[in-house]
């Protein structure tokens, strides 16, 4: 228990200053009399200083009353509504101000951080030549008038909102934008408070509402110099500058900044104990990275020092300057090691501060003699003040007095910051002075606590106490305290000090006088100043508002008052700012209000324009009421052509099953029927099915699908034939069939029977999901197995659900029935005899027994452009000589012949020999009549028509047709038709013929055995068509159609040992053999559901990796969702018969008005290179010369494209072959090329993509026609096709190729999406060896490893310009604001700018052309409308003035 204390003698009442008593234990030096007590009452009237008690709120007496004691019932209407409003106020601060403070505080160190670590890890984006002045303001112009435009049209409209919690967010916000030193908030706060109300401000995890707007704002409407640019150091204000009060800082930690020290305050000299000491403090920091420049800045300032000899002492040992040194150094190359140090911001903050230590070197000596001049001036004014100064200072730690637990110091400051302090009554000759009588204490001393943490926080700091009056009963003292560091202190704490006192502040120097307060003697005067100093201390650090604790308990109380009158001076400045955004956004809701209008019709009128421009959908036949069936049947096969077709129709084996047939059909909602070829099922079944409808006055719609456009044509006009129909009925209202293919519909209202290919199916399964206009669904030649048919199944099977009554029909020459039956829960199979005759099969050795006495062709371009193809890898590895079976059975010159002869090569030589052979051979000409020969592609028809017309044999009496996929359908029937008399005919033919249709006439056949296939390619991870050999299968089916009208002949021109034991037996499925990326796109806009799930119901599911690999490659491509779901640019490209990058280009080329150079490309590169190999060129490779004489753009795209457009004009001129000859290029490639263009265009004109009308229509289909007869030839309209640069171009195949994107890093190139180190292939213009300066950035087509040295290699690479980087690439692009950085794609790409206008400028722009875009997928074939079309145009003229 504390001794009692003693009382003190009354002082003399009849001294000159006047008393205040405290509302603690301190006594009281003279107890004061009635007139005293007046005259207090007089000065607290007067605003003077009240006593506040500890635990009690200095605005209210018992928290239900105001201040001033008047009771609310009391109050006038205008106090009741302030003080509700106050109360209010108060309210909102108790509950959101600490996590207001703490979610400010938080937001500003992850902006700070963010900015540090991301400017580091960036691409520095040059916009120097692309992004000037003119094009930021011509863009922040163009959008505001958007904006104007879009408030014009349609008042935005006025959301209901939580009033109190958007004024707490509006307060975080103005705390951070204040906090990161930014100009014009008040403005700023005007806008988000706007956004917000119309809620249109984006709400983020990690961010405060309405920071990414504001500091867009900031980005757009603030001049360039109020705005540091990026790559300058920001000074933040922190927190504890008025961030957080005095009271939190007791309880969390508060984090102090450390400024640079200035080169005035730079130290002599450093001694060993004194390096030291900052070397343990600066340890502190070095998990701080914000601290780094700092350290890094006095570190220098030592080395520097050190060097120079800025020092008090001269006499400093080498050796020790030399330790020194070495660990000053080793620390700074430690700091220059941290990843998070900016070591160019910290270098320009060190140049500055060299040259202000070399101006201080200067002035040093001349400031020694006026410094030693004041410190003994000082000496002496302390001298003549106190008796003993020396003691003053010496024995204040000396003497203690006992600490009383429960003494309360009484109020230190007024009501009012502002109210002056009150002075007593007094004689006119003596200030009004307050003398303070603390109780004893024991403990610390709160000036050596105050020595402590000075030096502690900054070992060069200087505290020095004066005396200013010392008597018997009172003393008063001044402290100022000397900083070589920077501290800011926040306005609250300096204002929240005692009145009496006089404060100074500034960054290095603080300044307390006790002006018109003192205390009972010398001790309690420095303790008393002394906890002021620490009171300002402690909310520098946390350390510092700790060390608080160590105080006796009436300086601890006194500390606290302190800390509740700053709280009082902040919760009410913190009401003042609550009070004003609540008004604010009341003037906002009001403004709005008087702004509101009826919502615009824009997207009604978009609609309607979406409407007209779409093709109409070709005629739904009508139901027939039983009459009229009866009626149109009883007329039709009362016909005579009816029964002159019946009496043939007969014949056909399908006809003697008709009933076992149609029982099943009827019977079963799913029916397999497998029939030999010549069986009559693809035109025989579906008659078969209507004459059982009609004659029942039943009305029935019957779809046949058939894999190939031919094959839906040809058979429609059988059956039409069939039926007695005259050949030109079809289609017509006098005709139940039709046909529908691609471009070409000829159906009507009457049509009964359609014949269709695949993929009309499946454009009607995308508008009429059950199929409602069809009762019988017939598939055709299922055993091909393609990826539309897999699906189709697919789907299928979930429509029998629905759709009980429609009947399936699966139909094929040869078929694995029972898995399809197992597929369709064990539908029942049919197998019908076909009506063959037999065939004389022979195989390669047998055609070179044959032809081995007969001469050479003559074919000049075989030694040119002879080359191996890209063959299927499925057969590489096969090893050894090709073998024959019964080697007796043939000469010694066939057995060499075969033995040197290459299975993989196409020997044209051979085959016209053979077709010679079979034209002249007795035993061989009665097969003449009809030759068919199977070719692989189109090119090598092309070839193969070339070298027989230049034979004397086939150039007089013989008639040559081409038949592909790609000719008109008046070229394709041609084939069918009989030559004239005299003459015989020859068919090339790729695997359309195999299957499907039928040209009577045929007896021999000569296969190649070899078919283009599309395979997807695992190394390049690309779809790719490959040459293959076909299956045994298909193999049957090639021979099989030479025995349709007699005895045939077949030469398959492989060995027997190939054919029985290597060739398989069926071709694998496309769905286990290409990318699933199509099929993927199908699935989303049929609605199956779940991808995996979908393709895990197939007949032969795909791989799970490979499925999630294809679902992945569509989210990159943009197709696809992260859910998985579909976008209005996957709905486009899955219309595309297309490789997803191509069918984005071609996108592309439509939206931006350059479809003939795109459609170019997509052609190049679904084709062989044009260029060709050399003699020189061992080891086969291309010439790369060849490709570098046409160096266009730094791309290879560009570069083929000019080797494209220089070829077409030499066609033009006559002079092609030469051109060819002397460029190393392919005539014959150049020309698929152009007419793989016309078909491209064919496709996005089917999808709706392009709008042709009736006129260009016909000249497009004039151009598809022209095969054979030259060179086709098609203008793209101008609408579609305008001049653009070749930057835009290289930007376009880039937006479609991405992420296929590398950047060069020294002098290899990393594919920024997957890290891997790749390699540019030697061919490629962008190679180191062809290129000065490569490009920065590159896009690529394909990769592919290489077997010998493991490099990935990719090839087609294009450079990327920097803007379209920027603009055009990436799904998702993050602009961070306060960092000068996009990120794109969750970070594969960050880029970094200097100024904050062209960062804002690049978003404008990308979010203006995105919506475009936008709008353009989802309305295909639209015009653009002007306001949007010059966002495109901008960015177009922008790509065009930059090229060289």
């Amino acid at each position: 228990m504390a001794p009692k204390k003693k009382k003190k003698p009354a002082a003399n009442p009849a001294r000159g200053f006047a008393t205040t008593s405290l509302p603690s234990k301190s006594k009281v030096i003279a107890e004061p009399d009635d007139a005293s007590v007046a005259d207090d009452r007089q000065s607290r009237a007067a605003g003077g200083t009240a006593p506040v008690h500890v635990g009690e709120d200095p605005g209210t007496t018992d928290g239900k009353q105001p201040t001033d004691g008047v009771q609310i019932q009391d109050m006038t209407p205008e106090e009741l509504e302030a003080h509700l409003e106050n109360s209010e106020l108060e309210s909102m601060l108790d509950k959101y101000c600490p996590k207001v403070l703490a979610d400010a505080r938080r937001q500003v160190a992850r902006l700070e951080t963010e900015r540090r670590q991301l400017r580091l890890q960036t691409q520095k984006l040059s916009t120097y030549n692309w992004l000037s002045a003119e094009v930021i303001h011509e863009l922040f112009e163009m959008a505001s008038e958007d904006e104007h435009g879009t408030s014009a049209a349609g008042r935005v409209k006025l959301h209901e909102i939580d009033e109190e919690k958007l004024v707490v967010d509006l307060w975080t916000l103005e705390r951070v934008l204040r906090s990161l030193n930014f100009p014009k908030v008040p403005e700023a706060m005007v806008y988000i408070a706007e956004l917000a109300l119309s809620n249109r401000v984006t709400s983020l995890i990690d961010s405060v509402p309405g920071l990414a707007e504001a500091l867009q704002w900031y980005a757009g409407n603030t001049q360039s110099d109020e705005l540091t640019n990026y790559e300058q150091t920001s000074t933040t204000k922190t927190e504890r500058s008025g961030g957080s009060t005095p009271a939190q800082a007791l309880s969390e930690p508060t984090t102090a900044t450390q400024s640079r020290q200035s080169p005035a305050s730079t130290p002599a000299k450093v001694s060993e104990a004194e390096d030291d000491s900052l070397a343990s403090s600066d340890s502190e920091d070095e998990d701080d990275p914000s601290k780094l420049t700092d350290r890094y800045i006095r570190i220098q300032s030592r080395i520097w020092a050190a060097q120079n000899q800025i020092s008090k002492d001269r006499q400093d040992k080498e050796p020790i300057k030399e330790r020194r040194l070495m660990r000053l150094n080793q620390k700074l190359q430690q700091i220059r090691r941290d990843p998070l140090f900016d070591e160019w911001e910290a270098e320009d903050q060190w140049s500055t501060n060299l040259l202000e230590l070399q101006t201080v070197q200067k002035q040093r000596m001349r400031a020694a003699a006026a410094t030693n001049r004041r410190k003994k001036k000082q000496a002496l004014s302390e001298e003549t003040v106190g008796s003993d100064p020396e003691a003053t200072e010496t024995t204040f730690g000396e003497r203690q007095m006992n600490d009383d637990e429960d003494a309360l110091l009484g109020a230190m400051f007024g009501e009012s910051e502002d109210a002056p302090c009150a002075a007593q009554n007094q004689t006119a000759s003596e200030s009004p002075v307050k003398i303070l009588d603390f109780p004893r204490w024991t403990g610390l001393s709160p000036r050596r606590l105050l020595e402590e943490l000075c030096k502690s926080h900054d070992s060069k700091s200087r505290v020095r106490f004066r005396a200013l009056v010392q008597t018997s009963y009172s003393a008063r003292h001044e402290l100022e305290i000397s900083w070589a560091v920077d501290i800011v202190l926040d306005p609250y704490t300096v204002a929240a000090l005692p009145c009496e006192i006089s404060a100074q502040t500034t960054e290095r120097n603080w300044s307390l006088v006790m002006k018109d307060v003192a205390a009972a003697n010398i001790a309690q005067s420095e303790s008393y100043i002394s906890t002021l100093a620490l009171f300002l201390l402690s909310t520098i650090g946390a350390g510092e508002a700790r060390a608080i604790g160590r105080l006796p308990t009436v300086w601890r109380d006194l500390f606290k008052d302190l800390a509740d009158g700053k709280q009082a001076l902040v919760n009410e400045e913190h009401k003042k700012t609550l009070r004003r955004l609540r008004e604010l956004v009341h003037e906002m809701q009001d403004k709005l209000k008087q702004h509101q209008g009826p919502p615009s019709d824009a997207r009604t009128q978009i609609q309607g324009v979406s409407t007209e421009r779409r093709q109409p959908r070709p005629p739904t036949a009508t139901k027939m009421s039983p009459e009229q069936v009866s009626r149109e049947w009883s007329s039709r096969t009362s016909r005579l052509s009816f029964q002159q077709m019946l009496e043939v129709r007969q014949q056909l084996p399908v006809h003697q099953y008709k009933d076992r047939i149609l029982s099943c059909i009827e019977g079963n909602p799913v029916s397999v029927i497998c029939a030999e070829t010549g069986a009559g099922k693809s035109s025989g079944i579906p008659v078969l099915i209507l004459e059982q409808e009609f004659s029942t006055s039943r009305d029935c719609r019957i779809l046949v699908t058939q894999p190939r456009r031919i094959s839906a044509v040809t058979l429609a006009r059988r059956v039409s034939q069939e039926l007695g129909e005259s050949r030109n009925d079809i289609g017509s209202i006098r005709s139940l069939v039709g046909y529908a293919i691609r471009l070409e519909s000829k159906t009507s209202n009457s049509t009964r029977i359609t014949y269709a290919t695949t993929g009309v199916l499946l454009r009607m399964l995308e508008e009429s999901p059950d199929l409602d206009d069809l009762d019988y669904l017939i598939l055709d030649e299922v055993h091909e197995r393609t990826m539309d048919l897999d699906l189709l199944f697919i789907a299928l099977r979930k429509l029998q659900k629905r759709r009980t009554g429609l009947k399936i029909i699966l139909m094929s020459a040869t078929v694995d029935a029972k898995k399809f039956s197992d597929y369709f829960d064990g539908a029942p199979v049919l197998d019908l005899p076909g009506r063959t005759f037999p065939v004389d099969v022979k195989f390669l050795e047998d055609a070179i027994e044959a032809t081995n006495d007969l001469g050479g062709v003559n074919d000049k371009a075989l030694v040119l452009q002879d080359e191996r193809p890209d063959f299927d890898e499925s057969y590489a590895n096969e090893k050894g000589r090709p073998i024959i079976i019964e080697p007796a059975k043939y000469s010694s010159q066939t057995q060499r012949t075969v033995a040197s002869i290459d299975e993989y090569r196409i020997d044209y030589n051979l085959i016209a020999k053979l077709a010679a052979c079979i034209a002249t051979r007795p035993q061989f000409v009665k097969y003449s009549a009809a030759l068919l020969i199977f070719m692989p592609g189109i090119g090598e028809m092309r070839r193969l028509h070339n070298l027989l017309l230049a034979m004397d044999t086939f150039s007089r009496n013989w008639v040559v047709h081409l038949l592909h996929s790609t000719f008109s359908t008046e070229e394709l029937e041609r084939a069918f038709e009989r030559p004239p008399p005299g003459h015989r005919k020859i068919v090339i033919a790729t695997n359309i013929a195999e299957t499907g249709i039928t040209i009577p006439d045929v007896t021999a056949v000569i296969d190649t055995c070899k078919e283009k296939i599309m395979r997807f390619d695992e190394r390049r991870q690309l779809s790719r068509l490959t040459e293959g050999f076909i299956s045994r299968s298909s193999a049957r089916q090639r021979r099989g159609r030479a025995a349709r009208v007699q005895d045939g002949l077949c030469f398959h021109l492989v060995t027997k040992h190939r054919h029985d034991n290597q060739m398989l037996e069926q071709q694998v499925p496309e769905m286990l053999r290409l990318s699933l990326q199509d099929p993927m796109l199908r699935i989303k806009v049929w609605d199956l559901g779940s991808i995996e799930e979908t393709l895990n119901a197939a007949i032969d599911p795909p791989f799970r990796k490979n499925i999630l690999r294809a679902i992945e490659k569509l989210k990159d491509a943009g197709a696809l969702t992260k859910n998985e779901a579909l976008t209005h640019l996957g709905q486009q490209i899955a219309r595309l018969p297309l490789e997803v990058s191509l069918a984005k280009l071609a996108i592309f080329g439509v939206v931006f008005k350059c479809l003939d150079p795109v459609l170019t490309m997509i052609s190049l590169l679904t084709s062989k290179s044009p260029f060709l190999p050399t003699s020189a060129s061992s080891g086969g490779g291309q010439q790369p010369n060849a490709r570098l004489s046409f160096s266009r753009g730094d791309s290879d795209l560009l570069s083929s494209l000019n080797a494209y457009e220089s070829w077409k004009k030499a066609r033009l001129a006559r002079t092609a072959q030469d051109f060819c000859r002397k460029n190393h290029i392919s005539d014959q490639t150049m020309g698929q090329v152009e007419e793989q263009k016309i078909q491209l265009l064919v496709y996005l004109v089917d999808a709706r993509l392009v709008v042709l009308d009736p006129e260009e229509k016909g000249h497009l289909n004039r151009a598809r026609s022209y095969h054979g007869h030259g060179l086709s030839s098609y203008s793209i309209p101008t609408r579609y096709n305008q001049p653009v640069s070749d930057r835009a171009l290289n930007a376009i195949s880039a937006m479609a190729l991405y992420p296929r994107i590398l950047m060069r890093e020294g002098k290899g190139w990393r594919n920024v999406y997957t890290n891997q180190i790749v390699t540019v292939t030697s061919l490629s213009i962008n190679h180191p060896s062809h290129s000065v300066k490569p490009p920065r950035w590159l896009s690529f087509y394909e990769a592919m490893q290489n077997t010998r040295s493991g490099n990935l290699n990719v090839f087609e690479t294009s450079a990327v310009p920097e803007s379209a980087l920027a603009i055009l690439l990436g799904s998702d692009a993050e602009f961070k604001f306060y960092a000068g950085v996009m990120v794109l794609d969750g970070g594969k790409v960050k880029l970094s700018v200097r100024q904050w206008s062209e960062l804002m400028a690049i978003k404008i722009l990308r979010d203006r052309v995105e919506k475009v875009l936008q709008q353009c997928y989802s309305a295909p074939g639209q015009e653009v409308a002007e306001q949007d079309r010059k966002w495109l145009d901008l960015w177009l003229r922008i790509e065009a003035a930059q090229e060289p």
